[in-house]
């Protein structure tokens, strides 16, 4: 996901974001669609005032939502308030996912692009667990457009989500799955630009259905076997060395 800018101020991505955010629980509510649910683990080290990252996570929380996905966050940065005590010391859950709020100073390119994030996908099995969204550069996008940073960074948050649960990196045409956020789509102020399509909601729940519903040798973008219980292809060890290792990159960007 990048964004690129040319000349001029963006002013109404902030109105955008407030119609997403106020509307996709009713959206969600009023289309019939059975919600599915995912826990998303989000470790910030300090990047995010605590309240600007409440903001983010209810934007990025509504956008899920119209796409009928019910998310629940648990908090395992610096501020846990919330979050079940010792919730964020166990090993990931089976269809649970991670995001890391990270700073990663950048350049735009000539073209006026710089890279907001990135997700970890194995598309072998099409399945992707940790997605990492870099705070300062979602601010460098706000501060040219005019924009909150806190609404912005959840839909970057909720983008990065997109991909791990669709379980590609390819991004989409337009909505928001589209690779580009441009000054031309930001200006049309059109609410769909941040919504996820109906066909890509459906991929999404689809595969939380089928991570909470089936056991598998497959291993996920962790490395880790998605088998648990008994199953021979199990190991004791893997939830706890992939949980160490977000312990570990939850510090930093790691490039």
């Amino acid at each position: 996901m990048t964004a690129a800018l040319t000349l001029g101020l963006l002013v109404t991505v902030l109105s955008v974001a407030k119609a997403a955010g106020e509307n996709t629980a009713k959206i969600a509510r009023e289309s019939g669609v059975a919600q599915a649910r995912v826990q998303v683990r989000v470790y910030d080290a300090g990047v995010m005032p605590a309240a600007d990252q409440t903001v983010a996570l209810r934007a990025a929380a509504g956008v899920l939502a119209a796409a009928g996905i019910d998310v629940a966050w648990l908090l395992c940065g610096n501020d846990t308030t919330g979050s079940p005590a010792g919730a964020c010391e166990l090993p990931p859950g089976q269809s649970e996912l991670s995001v890391r709020l990270v700073r990663l100073a950048g350049t735009a390119s000539a073209r006026g692009q710089l890279q907001l994030g990135y997700s970890l996908v194995d598309t072998r099995i099409g399945e992707g667990t940790l997605a990492t969204v870099f705070v300062d550069r979602v601010h460098w996008l706000a501060a040219q457009a005019g924009a909150d940073t806190a609404v912005l960074v959840g839909f970057a948050v909720a983008h990065e989500i997109g991909h791990l649960l669709l379980g590609a990196n390819a991004h989409a045409s337009s909505g928001l799955m589209r690779a580009v956020w441009s000054r031309g789509e930001l200006q049309h102020a059109e609410t769909s630009d941040w919504l996820l399509s109906p066909n890509e909601a459906a991929k999404m729940r689809a595969s939380l259905e089928q991570r909470n519903g089936l056991r598998s040798s497959q291993r996920d973008a962790s490395g880790c076997s998605a088998a648990g219980g008994d199953h021979p292809d199990a190991s004791g060890d893997c939830g706890a060395t992939t949980l160490a290792s977000l312990r570990a990159v939850a510090a930093g960007a790691d490039r």
